[in-house]
């Protein structure tokens, strides 16, 4: 009752601000401009400022003409001042935070965050809980699961913090929320074990009415539903006893002291035991409140979605905004539909076909076209300008007369030896299509596709098993072969000429994938961030699924 109350609350404060922005999706350049207008001006005191002119830009075109497309490369001796301590570097205001994220090197890359910045990116996540809510209602039957990161994971040359960015956002949220609607301690969530801190989530949800469960990366669910079924027995045996007493040893007083990991419920363990001896110990039968999902489900990140109705029936999976540390893309609409944030940052867009031009032509949100592709640039309050994140979305139609957008892939994630750029999403709908055959399941648990120089350059498709649809390692080549022929006609073409030899399948060891994904938690990435490319992945990845994985030809 008391949380129906408080989401009734929500909707009367922010109806306002909602039908504010629904108004400004009317008149997308004005509003577009006029955010723009307020950076240059904010900012034109700034060192970047000062050397690119700011306080001399009168429109927009002598912004794009002064300050070139660029990618995090291009602003690290920026960054890297700014990390040392150098003050007002990108921006007047200095970055209370530097955000980390996946780096194509594998270094991590800081991005900055001013407080400016996390209220810019506040701002579409009031309108799309908003429009969550209204569609979802039940998602006031209880409390919500929110994975994060720690938003401190270490200190700059400069004294500044850099973490996660959706630990920052936790942090910032209100005490009501925190409290209520997102009860799980911040520092369970942040945990630094990884066995541990999956144990800890679980342990303190078991006493928890889970709503709605969301996190960017959907493998993150799919990974909690796996841990249950490995857990069930010692999470009920803990929640009987009042204990915490994880499987990998931690202590919990070396973690400080949280009453949610050592609550007792014998009632509530009774029903959960009847649930593990039923074999009905999973998340729709544990949280009969549980109304919704919500996570990344296009591109990469749909593969894992396939596993979702053994795990949840029917409950509804709602597509998370496209949002990255580097900025907020869109808000979510009524509709289920994405549009663009246009009140958070600057948006420009370049076509997809015209990304390697010297001079490609740059558009604003209302000139695009429905059906098209386009690299995103941002430009923030942060101090990223024009910045090319390599991201490439869909416009699928138009709210009011902004686009409404879909993320498709990243664009550097590519593969061509001879012309056929293969795209991460057809590998991955190439694959899912192998699957077909056996609905709501999944027949991989992980794999990626790796392109291979040798005369002639052919590709290697790296899985790890769950049940072999098509019995033999010959007919998974030929088929996935046949299945990615058939969304690239490049593909098709230099494969019947015979430039690309044919697809060959190495099988990976049961439990690699996880194997791989805790080496990379362990050495810092945040859950969100960890995205284990399913094309041609870093040669850090490669090189632990060839050690890690024990490698095998079938």
């Amino acid at each position: 009752m008391l949380l129906s109350l408080l989401y009734q609350s929500y909707v009367f404060a922010f109806r306002p601000y909602v039908n504010r922005f629904e108004e400004m999706t009317k008149n997308p350049r004005e509003v577009q401009l006029a955010n723009l207008s307020k950076i240059l001006h904010a900012n034109r005191a700034s060192r970047f400022g000062r050397e690119h002119g700011f306080a001399a830009m009168q429109k927009w075109s002598d912004f794009s003409r002064s300050v070139p497309v660029r990618n995090y490369e291009d602003f690290s001796e920026y960054i890297e001042a700014s990390v040392n301590g150098e003050q007002s570097v990108l921006t007047r205001d200095n970055p209370v935070m530097f955000a980390t994220t996946s780096g194509t090197s594998g270094k991590p890359k800081l991005i900055p965050v001013t407080a400016k910045y996390l209220k810019e990116y506040r701002r579409a996540s009031i309108v799309s809980c908003y429009n969550l809510y209204r569609q979802y209602p039940g998602i006031a039957r209880g409390c919500a699961l929110g994975i994060i990161s720690s938003a401190e994971e270490g200190r700059t040359p400069g004294g500044v913090p850099y973490g996660a960015i959706s630990g920052a956002i936790h942090q910032n949220e209100p005490a009501i929320v925190k409290n209520l609607i997102a009860p799980m301690p911040y520092d369970v969530l942040t945990l630094p074990d990884y066995e541990t801190r999956y144990y800890a989530i679980l342990r303190a949800a078991l006493t928890m009415p889970l709503a709605m469960i969301l996190t960017p990366n959907p493998s993150t669910i799919d990974l909690l539903c796996r841990k249950l079924e490995v857990f069930g027995e010692a999470l009920v045996r803990d929640l009987y006893d009042g204990t915490f007493k994880p499987p990998s040893g931690s202590l919990l007083s070396q973690f400080g002291d949280h009453q949610e990991l050592t609550v007792k419920d014998t009632r509530r363990a009774a029903d959960l035991g009847k649930l593990l001896e039923q074999g009905l110990f999973k998340p729709r039968h544990i949280w009969p409140e549980l109304s919704l999902l919500t996570c990344w489900t296009r591109s990469s990140a749909a593969f894992y979605l396939s596993r979702f109705p053994d795990y949840f029936d029917d409950i509804p999976v709602a597509d998370m905004t496209y949002c990255a540390s580097e900025g907020r893309g869109s808000v979510y609409l009524p509709s289920g539909k994405q549009v663009l944030a246009i009140d958070s940052h600057y948006y420009e867009f370049i076509a997809e076909e015209e990304i390697d031009d010297a001079n490609p032509e740059i558009k604003l949100a209302d000139q695009l076209e429905e059906g098209r592709n386009y690299y995103i640039l941002f430009t923030t309050s942060a101090g990223l300008y024009r910045y090319n994140l390599q991201d490439v979305v869909r416009v699928t139609g138009f709210h009011n007369r902004t686009p409404v957008i879909e993320f498709q892939y990243r664009g550097g994630n590519v593969s061509s030896f001879t012309g056929e750029k293969v795209t991460e999403l057809q590998v991955v709908e190439s694959i899912n299509s192998l699957g077909s055959e056996a609905p709501g399941s999944s027949c991989f648990r992980y794999f990626s596709l790796v392109p291979r120089f040798a005369d002639p350059p052919f590709y290697e498709l790296f899985v790890e098993v769950e049940k072999d649809p098509l019995n033999g390692g010959e007919a998974l080549a030929e088929r996935f072969d046949q299945s990615l022929m058939e969304r690239n006609i490049e593909y098709r073409s230099k494969r019947e000429s015979g430039r690309l030899g044919e697809v060959r399948v190495r099988e990976l060891a049961p439990g690699a994938y996880e194997r791989i994904r805790r080496q990379v938690s362990d050495a810092g990435s945040a859950d969100a961030q960890i995205k284990l490319s399913h094309l041609n992945p870093r040669s850090a990845v490669l090189e632990q699924l060839e050690i890690l994985g024990s490698v095998k030809q079938i």
